[in-house]
Formats: C-alpha cells, structure tokens, sequence
C-alpha cells in the first residue's frame, strides 16, 4: 500500500514509518501484558477477573475508538484510490519482461 499510494520520492521515508509503527505497535502489545498480569501471589479469583474485565473494556474502548478514526478516514482514502487509479489507467504500459532463459 505504501507503493501505491507513495510518490516514488517519498517511499523511503515512508517505508520507515511504517516500521516504526510496527515497533511502536509492538511495545504497546507489551504495554497489554503487563496490564493483564496477575500480580504473584494473587489467588483470589474475583480479584483476577477485575484485573481482566479493566483490560477488556480498555481494549474495547482503544476498538472502539480505531474504528471511528478509520470510519473518518475512508473518504480521504476513497479520494487518494481514485486519483492514483485515474493515474495507473492512463500511464503507459510496461512491456513485459523476456522470458527466464532467453536473450
């Protein structure tokens, strides 16, 4: 997607926002663990399911919240698809690459 919907100038840059995304996204899945442990010695099972109910509504809510975010950035993204499409239909075609093997 980075491809497509880059120009070829910006790629690079982009292509290392997307990992660190990846980076960030996964510290925050770390950040998940640490809310869901339970602390050593805890036996007490409603004081478990405290522990887990907090973290369900809290990722509930984070869902939640991502998915009002995506919904207020599909026109944005309908728009770029558009114009990038519009663009790739009217570019000339590639030929095609010899076949492995010949010269």
């Amino acid at each position: 997607m980075i491809a497509r919907f880059v120009p070829a100038r910006m790629s690079g840059f982009m292509m290392g926002a997307y990992f660190v995304a990846t980076g960030i996204s996964q510290y925050l899945g770390s950040v998940v663990a640490n809310i869901a442990h339970i602390p050593e010695g805890l036996t007490d099972p409603e004081a478990s399911l405290r522990i887990y109910s907090h973290l369900f509504n809290q990722l509930g809510y984070a869902g939640i919240f991502c998915t009002l975010v995506a919904l207020a950035m599909l026109p944005l993204m309908r728009r770029l698809e558009a114009s990038h499409g519009a663009k790739a239909a009217a570019a000339p075609a590639v030929p095609a690459a010899p076949a492995a093997g010949t010269s």
